[in-house]
């Protein structure tokens, strides 16, 4: 469950339409509000790469996603810095959270859709592979820059987290490579599970659940 610090606005007029609102159930949100959110955090400091099903969406030239952003952190540490998530928050009348790895959520509604990104770090037992993020795609979301990792990249951490919703993932994931909407470089995803100890578990999942 996540508890929200709620911030009023402050006076200021944004260029985008925002409505604070308590939030209810998994959100479906437009490429248009993807795009602007990132905008706002980029405005203030904020910028990484997509870790989460967003990245498989994008993938698949989707205008629509469901569920939250999860973005790794590449610009300066907000769990550091969170000074500038609460600027945010007070600016547009958005809501401050925090992930299940207790670091910050920002939850905004941009032109009436929520949009909520779950910013995440390097820290601890939480690890995106450096080669992962170098190799970012770059998306051009209605004239807004957007940094996914790659679907290979994405496939892989999911068969190394292995929790049921992970499979679960993988399992639909599966279905579309073999409708052919999707293409996987099978190659690069046995090049990036040799990045992780649990190699074999890895590839043992992905053909389990995947191929």
């Amino acid at each position: 469950m996540k508890l929200f610090c709620v911030y009023g606005s402050t006076g200021r007029t944004p260029l985008i339409s925002f409505t604070s609102r308590v939030r209810l159930g998994e959100s479906v949100f437009s490429s248009r509000a993807l795009s602007k959110m990132i905008d706002v955090l980029r405005a203030k400091g904020v910028d990484g790469v997509i870790i989460g099903s967003t990245s498989i969406e994008l993938a698949l030239k989707r205008d629509s996603f469901e569920g939250d952003v999860d973005l790794l952190v590449t610009s300066e540490s907000v769990l550091v810095n969170y000074g500038v998530l609460e600027e945010v928050a007070r600016s547009y009348g958005c809501t401050l959270g925090s992930t299940w790895l207790g670091t910050p959520s920002i939850t905004c509604f941009i032109d009436n859709e929520e949009v909520t990104a779950d910013l995440y770090e390097n820290m601890h037992d939480f690890y995106i592979p450096n080669e992962m993020v170098e190799d970012a795609i770059e998306y051009q979301v209605h004239g807004t820059r957007v940094k996914a990792i790659k679907p290979e990249d994405y496939i892989v951490l999911k068969a190394f987290a292995g929790r049921s919703e992970d499979l679960e993932a993988l399992r639909k994931i599966g279905e579309i490579i073999r409708r052919r909407e999707l293409k996987i470089d099978r190659r690069l995803v046995e090049l990036r599970a040799e990045l992780f100890n649990e190699r074999r578990s890895i590839l043992r999942r992905l053909s389990e659940y995947l191929w």
